[in-house]
C-alpha cells in the first residue's frame, strides 16, 4: 500500500508523518523505517524507528532511491511502515514524469512486499499525476 501526502513546502507534511510514525511505532509488532533528506528526526521519533539518511548514500535519481528500498527490503523482510519523507530532494528532482514512473515501478515492487509505504511530496496536489492523484490523503 502506498499513501502520499502531497502539500505545498510550510504546511506540515513533516509533521503529519512524525506524528503518525510516533503513534505507530507505539505497537510492538511494527517495524518501522524512515527515509529522511539530512538528520532531521532524531529527536522526534522513538529509538525503534530505523532512520537512514539518505544523504550518506549515492542516491542521485528516483531509479537509484526505488533500488536502495529493494535493498532494503531485501535485508529486512519484516518491515510494516516505511516513510520517506522530502521525496524530491532525496531524488534530486522534481519532474512529474519521472514522479509519475517512480510510483509506477514502486507500485510494482511493493506487490511483493507487505509494507504500507507514505511519502511526503512539495507540491501542488493538483499538478500531480493520475498513479500520485489516487494514492493521496
Amino acid at each position: 500500500m502506498i499513501e502520499a501526502v502531497v502539500r505545498a513546502q510550510g504546511f506540515g507534511k513533516t509533521s503529519i508523518i512524525v506524528d503518525e510514525i510516533n503513534q505507530v511505532a507505539n505497537d510492538k509488532d511494527t517495524n518501522i523505517v524512515c527515509i529522511e533528506h539530512g538528520k532531521r528526526f532524531n529527536h522526534q521519533i522513538p529509538y525503534q524507528v530505523r532512520l537512514i539518511d539518505i544523504t550518506e548514500y549515492p542516491v542521485e535519481n528516483y531509479r537509484e532511491l526505488l533500488t536502495f528500498i529493494a535493498g532494503v527490503c531485501a535485508q529486512d523482510h519484516d518491515i510494516t511502515h516505511f516513510y520517506i519523507d522530502s521525496l524530491y530532494k532525496i531524488a534530486k528532482s522534481t519532474d512529474i514524469s519521472e514522479l509519475e514512473i517512480f510510483f509506477d515501478d514502486l507500485e510494482q515492487l511493493t506487490e511483493n512486499i507487505p509494507a504500507k509505504f507514505t511519502i511526503t511530496i512539495s507540491d501542488d496536489p493538483d499538478k500531480m499525476p493520475e498513479n500520485v492523484k489516487k494514492v493521496s490523503r
